[in-house]
């Protein structure tokens, strides 16, 4: 991963010639999809291009206070001036159109941003890397070769991406290189105190009462080694809570000791319920993901399954444990 991309120029060049970008993130943006746009906007803001940053779904608490962060706008259909007042759409951590929840991007070009192994390569420009910690820290690489320098906001929306992609650099993509990165944002004004405050400490009631509604869900099998939650639309209303309030749940149960796998089932509405998947070690939990149309790392992906709950888990739970079987 060290050295040059040499998409990196390419993606500078293409920013020279073009005047009004539009960026996306992914469905739920998480911190790297929104530090990653953050930080993009700003590298093309300081080379002359008006930069937009539009997302279908609102951002979650917390990272809504980000540096930055103002300027995102979210709904459901993309702004009333596409296509005709841009000239470029940058996806950010999308491996595939459909990901940002909007239809007709590709009546623009796109630059495709991503660190995930099943992306599509759908872009005009493709700047894919999956050994990646972050989308973060590619953005990073690109104000590292830039004519500009980010500022103290952006080098902190980047530490954000780079920070929560990492789990806190706890997880296996905490790598050496992301480490140097991380370093050098917080050279150029990066405030990490800043960032473990707005992931970790401004969650809302109704975020912290979803919490225990899905943990009072929580069941252990396959020895300790499998756990799974889930939240319904009762739970939600019964807390309070918003979808996007259901970030850090899926990592609670992966602290208890022995559990391997943790399955968190989402059913924000009647006919379909989001999973988020977690593993440890060298669990391709991603594999499972991909069987039912979703995908993401190693040890962090999600899918969408049709249907009710227990269907779901009729259709998910078998595969899990499968996959520990064969890690036995």
């Amino acid at each position: 991963m060290s050295g040059e991309h040499p998409t990196l120029r390419e993606i500078l060049h293409r920013l020279q010639r073009s005047k009004r970008i539009l960026i996306v993130g992914h469905l739920s943006p998480d911190g790297d999809c929104i530090g990653g746009a953050i930080g993009f906007a700003e590298l093309a803001e300081k080379m002359g291009v008006d930069a937009t940053i539009f997302n279908h779904d609102p951002l979650p608490t917390g990272l809504a206070e980000l540096p930055g962060a103002e300027k995102i706008r979210s709904g459901a259909t993309l702004p009333e001036d596409f296509p005709s007042a841009f000239d470029l759409v940058v996806c950010m951590e999308c491996p595939s159109p459909d990901r940002t929840g909007f239809e007709n991007l590709h009546r623009l070009p796109i630059l495709n941003i991503d660190h995930h192994r099943a992306n599509t390569r759908y872009g005009e420009i493709n700047f894919l890397d999956e050994e990646a910690p972050a989308v973060g820290e590619m953005v990073w690489r690109l104000f590292n070769l830039a004519p500009v320098q980010p500022s103290k906001e952006a080098a902190t929306a980047l530490f954000a991406a780079l920070s929560t992609d990492t789990g806190d650099f706890r997880y296996s993509n905490a790598t050496g290189e992301a480490f140097r990165a991380a370093a050098e944002m917080v050279e150029w004004g990066a405030e990490p105190t800043l960032v473990a405050e707005l992931v970790h400490q401004r969650r809302s009631e109704g975020a912290v009462r979803l919490m225990g509604e899905a943990l009072r869900s929580l069941h252990l099998e396959s020895g300790g080694r499998l756990a799974t939650i889930e939240v319904d639309p009762d739970a939600f209303a019964r807390s309070g809570a918003k979808p996007a309030d259901t970030d850090e749940i899926v990592n609670l149960p992966r602290s208890i000791a022995g559990v391997e796998i943790v399955a968190f089932l989402k059913e924000l509405e009647k006919g379909a319920v989001r999973i988020s998947l977690r593993s440890k070690g060298k669990l391709d939990i991603r594999s499972v993901a991909v069987e039912f149309g979703g995908g993401g790392h190693t040890n962090a992906a999600g899918c969408t399954i049709e249907g009710t709950m227990s269907r779901a888990k009729e259709q998910l739970l078998p595969r899990l444990r499968l996959l520990l079987g064969n890690a036995s």
